[in-house]
């Protein structure tokens, strides 16, 4: 009987180590694939240039990918305060999705794109993007700028990084013209 246990122990460790194959490329791969993305959760980043605070970053998850072009996407959303100065706050940005593209500091906002400015006007955009080389905020696609007095359309948008001046591309829809002799 103890022999019977022994052939079988001999046969199942046996059977262990033909199943078992160590390929270094194997897991070399499966080491890479798994840290090619770092994952930062509740995230606060102040973005300062020339030693000015310019912005902070809020976003419950942001996940970094480190294969190129290396980008960092913020999946779950995410919130930008855009300071002055005088670090008083001239802008807000929400969006559910965001890409910043570190090579060229480009960023590409989508889904339920929302800026607030200090006068109290709102952009509402299904996608936005930041061009780090002209300092501009453009969209290609349809937007909404609610203010005090009007609710503006149209398609495309060209503004600043404040958003205090702002250009839509191709407006449609109803909106009120002052007429300048009248206010005299």
């Amino acid at each position: 009987m103890n022999r019977i246990i022994a052939r079988l122990a001999f046969v199942f460790s046996l059977l262990a180590m033909v199943s078992c194959e160590n390929d270094m490329n194997a897991i070399m791969n499966l080491d890479k694939s798994t840290t090619a993305v770092e994952e930062g959760k509740d995230i606060e980043s102040m973005y300062s240039q020339t030693g000015r605070v310019k912005a902070k970053l809020t976003a419950p998850v942001m996940l970094r990918h480190l294969k190129p072009p290396v980008y960092v996407e913020f999946s779950k959303g995410l919130k930008v305060l855009f300071y002055n100065d005088s670090l008083n706050v001239e802008s807000t940005l929400t969006a559910r999705y965001g890409k910043y593209f570190e090579n060229d500091a480009n960023i590409f906002l989508k889904d339920h794109v929302v800026v607030i400015n200090k006068k109290g006007e709102r952009l509402d955009c299904e996608e936005l993007n930041w061009d780090s080389k002209l300092q501009k905020f453009l969209s290609n696609k349809p937007v909404r700028i609610s203010t005090v007095t009007d609710t503006l359309y149209g398609t495309g948008l060209e503004s600043n990084q404040d958003f205090s001046d702002y250009t839509i591309l191709h407006p449609s829809g109803p909106f009120t013209i002052q007429d300048s002799t009248m206010a005299q």
